[in-house]
């Protein structure tokens, strides 16, 4: 079952899984590091990229309602669907609507949530929402217009305790062919997959 990447950490904390993505960015604008220091004070963790990918704005086939940029999604007439809390994508789009001045409650669909960018992606392509913010491998796979917005690190975290478990997984992401079928993905550079990031 999809949680977003904050979920994923606490359940990584927890005991309930092995290893977690994370797409968090910061206030500081660093990706992820300061809330795995937050979460694993007292454990030795291992951050190792997997992708950058691009995130944007995805839109009806055309853009029929002429959408450029984020403002635009608090016009009356705009449906939007929005990513569930605690999600790396929910953080930035919180942070970015307050950078703008603009206020939740303008935004028609703030409270319709999904879980994951391909529901978001679905939401757009059948009619119920004109615009949600999500990957562009998303959009691209359901026919749906792209703006690109920003470009995040997404990466794996995990106890240092489960390296060996999880050493062919990490091992395969050093390779050539993990590359090659990484960049086959629409928005997603495998320039530094596989390099750890340091605490």
């Amino acid at each position: 079952m999809p949680v977003g990447s904050l979920d994923g950490l606490v359940n990584l904390r927890q005991g309930l899984c092995q290893i977690s993505g994370s797409h968090l960015l910061d206030a500081s604008g660093e990706y992820n590091t300061p809330f795995v220091r937050h979460l694993f004070p007292d454990r030795d963790v291992e951050v190792i990229t997997l992708a950058y990918r691009t995130q944007g704005l995805m839109l009806a086939s055309e853009n029929p309602k002429s959408i450029k940029k984020i403002s635009d999604i608090a016009k009356p007439n705009i449906r939007f669907v929005n990513r569930n809390a605690g999600s790396g994508t929910r953080l930035w789009f919180d942070v970015e609507i307050r950078r703008l001045k603009i206020p939740p409650e303008k935004i028609n669909g703030y409270d319709e949530v999904v879980k994951t960018h391909s529901d978001a992606a679905s939401a757009v392509q059948s009619g119920r929402a004109d615009a949600a913010l999500g990957l562009q491998a998303a959009a691209h796979q359901h026919g749906l217009d792209f703006i690109p917005l920003f470009e995040e690190r997404y990466d794996l975290v995990l106890p240092r305790e489960n390296e060996k478990t999880l050493s062919p997984l990490l091992d395969y992401l050093q390779t050539a062919n993990f590359r090659t079928e990484l960049n086959v993905l629409t928005g997603y550079n495998s320039a530094h997959s596989g390099e750890q990031i340091s605490l």
